[in-house]
């Protein structure tokens, strides 16, 4: 049995019980109230009788009229028994109501209830003597009154306990059944795996605070599966960044063992062909082939001296402000843009940009950006370096806390980059660019040294519009700290 139908009965027994003491204290109030009206109604009457049978007239026999009158066939056919009594005198009976003789003997007139039957007494004028009519009458009212109180008890307890009951059941699905079995059914959905289901139940009773509560609960279950889905994410991505950084490990491995391999190979080479090209007895077609096997062995000690920078990132750090580093990065490769038809424009937004960093390291993160910006920009465009400072939640998987950060954002006007490349632009030897054009290290190199600085690179890129990378580094509120 639900406990909204265990409160309804409750409550229609507690009604139908208040409603019987009540009636019958009704009962009893009513009985003694009809009670005293007879008893008033028939001493008015012994008083009307006394005095039609005191009347003066000269053969006057008080007995005699009163034994007439009770002779009478309307009197011997009523319910009220009538006769002559006395408390002394021979021959007639003793009155039934106990101490009235001494009201008789100074003539008044007297009404009881002597068990089942009101008595009246009326005292005739007789002398010394004290003779009565007593009129003997069966009291009804308690069993009229008792007969009529709990047929009304039976009829007002039905159609109350009718009423109260119709009521209570309506007030009772509407207060407890319904919303109990609504937030049942939000425990129900709950156990489900449904959190973020919810009921609203209005009101301040105990019903609508358990609702508000499982809601609560509900809420703090979702934010803690959220929780666990994101733990399960970073520890993934944690995963596949060890994965990443053993290949790496062995990049850099196999980088320093090219590089004891090829480096004095690559310097012989570089070597034998400056002679060729400073001497002056060999041909320009000659001279031309020294030259370009200069450059080519010079592509391929950057290439190696790139891995190798690659594998280790250790550098000391300091305080540095990111607009001179990319005003020293503009003025750096201001050949390189001028070649790219390139313009490079440098705004600070805002006044502070300090951050606690290796100089050369972000420095190589803002040349790795600006070349790829000019080798994007084929017909040459603007690139725009601003450096803005804001406050960000880091990506999932990243080594760092919401807060302040400093925001690097290089914007090219290129020819913009593919959807499906890119979640690879930060994997190492990975490249998009022509042959003898890039080593695909340049994104990975930024990506390990932002990270390092716990930090994070974001790219924007539409086709034919341009790229936005940018780069967000912790702030360090010390203005004056050394540089």
């Amino acid at each position: 049995m639900s406990i909204a139908v265990r409160l309804w009965l409750s409550l229609v027994a507690t009604f139908v019980l208040v409603l019987g003491l009540g009636v019958a204290v009704r009962v009893d109030e009513e009985q003694r109230l009809l009670l005293e009206t007879t008893l008033r109604d028939r001493r008015f009457f012994a008083h009307a009788l006394h005095a039609a049978l005191s009347h003066e007239r000269p053969s006057r026999d008080p007995v005699a009229e009163a034994e007439a009158m009770l002779r009478r066939s309307e009197v011997a056919e009523a319910h009220i028994v009538a006769r002559l009594v006395s408390p002394a005198r021979e021959g007639f009976p003793t009155p039934l109501l106990p101490g009235i003789a001494a009201d008789l003997v100074r003539g008044e007139i007297a009404v009881g209830v002597h068990e089942d039957e009101i008595l009246t007494y009326i005292p005739l004028d007789v002398g010394e003597d004290v003779v009565a009519v007593e009129l003997a009458e069966p009291q009804a009212v308690p069993h009229l009154v008792q007969r009529i109180g709990f047929l009304s008890l039976a009829l007002q307890s039905l159609a109350l306990a009718t009423v109260a009951a119709l009521v209570t059941f309506l007030l009772v699905r509407a207060q407890v059944g319904r919303p109990l079995a609504r937030l049942a059914s939000l425990a129900r959905r709950i156990g489900r795996g449904e959190l973020s289901a919810r009921e609203t139940l209005e009101g301040a009773h105990e019903v609508a605070e358990l609702g508000r509560e499982m809601n609560a609960m509900a809420h703090e279950l979702e934010a803690t599966r959220k929780a666990l889905d994101e733990s399960e994410i970073e520890r993934t991505q944690a995963l596949e960044q060890l994965r990443h950084a053993d290949r790496l490990r062995t990049v850099g491995q196999l980088a320093s063992q090219l590089a004891h391999e090829l480096g004095t190979p690559l310097n012989v080479v570089s070597g034998h062909a400056r002679l060729i090209e400073q001497d002056a007895g060999v041909s320009s077609e000659v001279k031309e082939s020294a030259r370009t096997v200069l450059e080519q062995a010079a592509k391929m000690t950057k290439s190696i001296r790139g891995v190798l920078d690659f594998s280790r990132r250790k550098s000391d750090r300091r305080v540095v402000d990111l607009v001179e580093l990319a005003e020293s990065a503009q003025a750096t490769l201001s050949p390189l843009a001028r070649k790219a038809r390139a313009q490079v424009i440098v705004e600070r937004r805002g006044t502070v940009a300090h951050v606690e960093a290796s100089a050369q390291q972000i420095l190589q993160v803002l040349t790795n950006l600006l070349v790829n910006a000019f080798q994007a920009m084929k017909d040459g465009g603007v690139v725009r370096v601003s450096i803005s400072e804001r406050d960000a939640s880091p990506p999932p998987g990243t080594n760092a806390a919401p807060g302040r950060f400093i925001v690097i954002a290089v914007a090219d006007q290129g020819s913009g980059i593919a959807d499906e490349d890119k979640p690879r632009l930060f994997e190492a030897f990975f490249t998009r660019k022509a042959e003898g054009e890039g080593t695909g290290l340049g994104l990975a190199v930024v990506d390990g040294i932002v990270r390092d600085h716990r930090g994070w690179v974001s790219v924007e890129s539409t086709l034919g519009k341009g790229t936005t990378f940018e780069v967000f580094l912790p702030a360090r509120r010390d203005k004056d700290a050394k540089r």
